[in-house]
């Protein structure tokens, strides 16, 4: 598992200081900011769910960005193998200050569900100058470890406690947290469309569910599914770009 430093304040891109990030967290997206009631919201967690390409990990970057060149820090645990290349093109793409930019992101790898679990329970460590963890995927290793019935409970409340540990952190310091999860075909679902791993457990502790798909035209939908101040069924369209995400262009 490796820890990349972290560092205080933040930067423009003509190196001047920013102000402290204030209310919600951005999400580096205009459209998914309106989505979501301006951003990411503090004191609670956010689920991204959706099926490979959708867009979850560029999301989680884009926010962890955005709200770093904002002059916030944010801790981004990475149990999917990410991409450095990406990484600093997006770094590149939003700012001319990357290498300032980057210090105020906090990297932690973790190659199974122990470390997984450990770097999670070190967020504590860093919680207090954050406003955005990120936890990419929740259930990665889950999926790998849910083998039986008797292990698969055991793994899933094992990432429902992770989950709540975050939620804890997110409630005492007023930060953000952000989970991406992974979905399965169920048989059984009237709409045929895959579901998230974890179900009602992850659902449970999440204040905010947010479902991203492939849409026409190369593009990306977001479908809000949980939101303790606004409707289900609302959307917006983005696309995954160089710099990021950004907003659909009309076609």
């Amino acid at each position: 598992m490796n820890v990349a430093p972290g560092n205080t304040g933040g930067f423009s891109t003509d190196g001047d200081q920013l102000p402290p990030v204030t209310d919600d967290v951005p999400t580096g997206c205009g459209a998914l900011d309106d989505l979501l009631g301006g951003g990411f919201e503090r004191g609670t967690a956010t689920q991204l769910y959706g099926p490979p390409g959708a867009g979850k990990t560029n999301l989680a970057l884009s926010a962890s960005v955005a709200v770093a060149k904002a002059g916030g820090e944010a801790l981004y645990v990475d149990t999917e193998g990410l991409s450095v290349e990406r990484f600093e093109q997006i770094l590149d793409g939003q700012t001319d200050e990357a290498e300032a930019v980057a210090r105020n992101i906090v990297v932690t790898e973790a190659t199974d569900f122990e470390e997984q679990a450990e770097a999670v329970r070190d967020a504590a460590e860093f919680a207090e100058r954050m406003d955005l963890i990120v936890l990419d995927s929740a259930t990665g290793f889950y999926r790998l470890k849910r083998t039986g019935d008797a292990e698969r409970g055991d793994t899933l409340r094992a990432v429902a406690d992770q989950v709540t540990h975050l939620l804890a952190l997110a409630r005492k310091h007023d930060l953000a947290v952000v989970l991406t999860n992974q979905v399965f075909s169920d048989p059984e679902s009237e709409s045929g469309r895959p579901k998230p791993l974890g179900g009602h457990t992850l659902s449970h502790w999440t204040g905010t569910i947010v479902r991203l798909d492939r849409y026409k035209g190369g593009n990306r939908r977001a479908i809000l599914e949980k939101h303790r101040a606004k409707p289900e069924g609302e959307q917006a369209d983005f696309q995954i770009t160089g710099a990021g995400i950004e907003d659909a262009e009309r076609r």
